[in-house]
């Protein structure tokens, strides 16, 4: 029997063992690492597309105000020759 857990115990500490264990545990940490790099590239495209999102609004701001800018000139009404300066 003491045979026997030594024998195990030394299966389990043998340099084989420990090298699997090893790289096993590198591995891991390698999964890790990817595993985090992919959070950092999810975290990147997230960040451009709020980006464009903004820039979209800002757009869309800028029409908005051209469009105001349209409709006074448009509506703006006045019987001296003022009118011809705002076209401009």
């Amino acid at each position: 029997r003491e045979r026997e857990r030594e024998s195990v115990c030394f299966t389990l500490n043998s340099p084989i063992k420990i090298n699997e264990r090893e790289r096993e545990r590198e591995r891991e940490r390698e999964r890790e690492r990817e595993r985090e790099r992919e959070r950092e590239r999810e975290r990147e495209r997230e960040s451009r597309e709020r980006e464009r999102e903004r820039e979209r609004e800002r757009e869309r701001e800028r029409e908005r105000e051209r469009e105001r800018e349209r409709e006074i000139i448009e509506n703006f009404s006045c019987s001296c020759s003022c009118y011809s300066l705002l076209s401009i």
